[in-house]
């Protein structure tokens, strides 16, 4: 009998129908809200033995009784029942699958790991690809597929790939939070048929991606992953949190998806060979994708700051100094049309731009914002978005009203020097207090399209993170 013929990663993800096949009550009908939170044409059949309705869809009790084939199928069925439901949406013509189910090898048992071994044999048999099991499988904003229920729907550039469920949808909800648009994110769990290789592969050369995220925990392809990722980096930025960095982390990663995380030693050597960029928390992944998807290359590490205090001016001098980025000194002609503009005791020009009670002018933010933009010594700006002073100064002259149209001064005036200029602008909303106010602002900013973050040391983390991609990757190419 002749092998299945077994489609590529992009032939899956040409999704029109979709069964989603175990809806539960147990888990809140989690699937049915994720699937139909938004407008999309997918056709989304519901299907489980019990039959019923939900959100005013009927379920139906078999695959057979969904009209025609389908083209994605999400199992979520027990794993007893994994293998039989496999082969039912293979013959209503799946090309791929996500196995949300888990008890396989992550559990660390000789009948986990059997169940696993003989799922991956019968999946290798299908014409059916899957993701899993054990994953949340697929994200595709762009076709209204999601794994997640009540998020915003924000398709954008930025591809991720995870072995961990809860990290994609983490950094999916965070991404977006922050005005970061996602291409397809793939939670790929025990890996038995799709792996990170192929994923990373498929990323190469997608058009709707342009940066690549990931949290990897470990492989059983280690050379593919290297290859993968060797390849991907030299045409795409790589951003990647590894688990299990520490011996009590390595262990934890088995008894999460029945990976062998592998040595950090190994893992560090890895991806520097491959111009990867690593983070250690979610926060600076989200913030570095950030600044890849949402900002021109830096053509330097030389950077300029706008600031209200002298102080923080020198907190973030030195972050910059720490993390390998420049700090020069504004050039005297650029003070020269700064000084007209900056009338305040307590104001420095010679970058950080210390702009004191000057600050508090929105007509002259922007045009300090737009000069230091026009700096050539400046290759990139942070501008310092300090909303519980304006807070408190507008609260007490009855102006906290204004506040929106200050920000959005600001934000239009970094988002033209970004545009036109093609410098970085990243705006620092540091979290001190005053919540409802603050949000505000970074909503402002993310409208404009601006990356934001929630502290200065996010920002220049960030921006170190892709002059270094940037700067390796044009050192290798000369060479």
């Amino acid at each position: 009998m002749p092998a299945a013929k077994r489609p590529s990663l992009k032939e899956v993800l040409d999704i029109k129908s979709v069964a989603i096949v175990g809806v539960s009550a147990k888990l809140g009908y989690y699937w049915v809200h994720s699937m139909l939170q938004w407008d999309h044409e997918l056709d989304v059949h519901l299907v489980s033995v019990k039959g019923g309705e939900v959100m005013g869809r009927r379920i139906l009790e078999s695959l057979e009784e969904v009209p025609g084939s389908i083209d994605y199928a999400i199992v979520a069925v027990p794993y007893k029942y994994v293998p039989q439901t496999l082969k039912e949406v293979s013959m209503k013509g799946a090309k791929g699958a996500t196995v949300f189910t888990s008890g396989f090898s992550e559990l660390g048992t000789p009948d986990g790991q059997k169940r696993e071994d003989e799922l991956r044999q019968l999946v290798q048999s299908l014409p059916t690809r899957v993701l899993g099991p054990n994953c949340m499988g697929l994200m595709y904003p762009k076709l209204g597929f999601a794994f997640m229920p009540t998020v915003k729907r924000l398709p954008g550039s930025v591809g991720f790939v995870s072995q961990s469920g809860g990290v994609a949808i983490a950094t999916y909800t965070a991404g977006v939070e922050s005005g970061v648009g996602f291409s397809k994110l793939f939670s790929f769990g025990n890996q038995i048929d799709i792996t990170p290789s192929e994923i990373l592969e498929y990323f190469a050369d997608d058009k709707e991606t342009k940066v690549v995220g990931g949290y990897i925990e470990g492989t059983r392809h280690g050379r593919a992953m290297l290859d993968a990722l060797s390849k991907l980096a030299v045409r795409k930025p790589v951003v990647v949190l590894k688990g299990g960095r520490s011996e009590e982390g390595s262990r934890a990663v088995s008894s999460h998806t029945g990976a062998l995380s592998g040595s950090r030693q190994i893992w560090d050597a890895v991806f520097k060979q491959a111009n990867i960029q690593v983070v250690t928390t979610l926060e600076d992944l989200v913030a570095t994708l950030s600044v890849f998807s949402l900002s021109p290359p830096p053509k330097s590490r030389r950077l300029g700051l706008v600031a209200i205090s002298g102080g923080t001016s020198v907190i973030y001098t030195d972050l910059c100094i720490e993390h390998g980025l420049e700090v020069p000194r504004t050039s005297q002609a650029t003070i020269d049309k700064l000084d007209p503009l900056i009338r305040d005791v307590g104001t420095g020009l010679g970058n950080p731009i210390d702009l004191a009670a000057d600050y508090y002018q929105d007509q002259t933010v922007s045009e300090v914002v737009d000069i230091v933009g026009n700096e050539d010594r400046f290759d990139s700006l942070i501008l310092e978005a300090d909303v519980h002073n304006m807070h408190q100064v507008a609260t007490i002259m009855g102006a906290a009203d204004f506040l929106p149209d200050y920000w959005r001064a600001m934000a239009r005036a970094g988002k033209k020097v970004a545009d036109r200029l093609g410098k970085p602008v990243l705006v620092s909303v540091p979290e001190v207090a005053y919540p409802i106010p603050r949000a505000a602002a970074w909503n402002v900013f993310i409208e404009e399209g601006l990356p934001v973050f929630r502290n200065t040391r996010e920002a220049v983390s960030a921006l170190a993170r892709v002059c270094e991609y940037y700067e390796t990757r044009d050192r290798r190419e000369a060479s």
